[in-house]
């Protein structure tokens, strides 16, 4: 049983660790811990003041994209309004052309 013992203490040894530097690690983490949640802390109020400026810029894409439709429906509008006269004055000129042509026919 000696050489079990033996084997024992010195797999100990090499895997454990003494209490100051135990203690040295531990002191370590805890600064490394508060530095990880100051940092999270940082990454919410980012992530807060992003949103905010996010919801101000739908806002003005919303505004934007009202009046952008009002624009094209104005547009449309005088499209239409466009058209109608077109067709109007074409209608009326080809009425026109063939009254005329109607009278040259029948005069001499």
């Amino acid at each position: 049983m000696p050489w079990m013992e033996r084997w024992l203490s010195e797999s100990i040894k090499e895997k454990a660790v003494p209490r100051d530097e135990y203690r040295e690690v531990l002191s370590r983490l805890e600064i490394l811990e508060h530095d990880v949640s100051d940092i999270k802390t940082d990454v919410r109020e980012l992530r807060r003041e992003m949103n905010e400026r996010f919801d101000r810029v739908n806002e003005r894409f919303d505004d934007m994209g009202a009046r952008f439709d009002g624009r094209l429906d104005d547009m449309h509008h005088q499209m239409i309004v466009q058209t109608r006269w077109l067709i109007g004055s074409l209608a009326l000129i080809g009425t026109v052309i063939s009254v005329l042509l109607a009278i040259a026919q029948f005069t001499p």
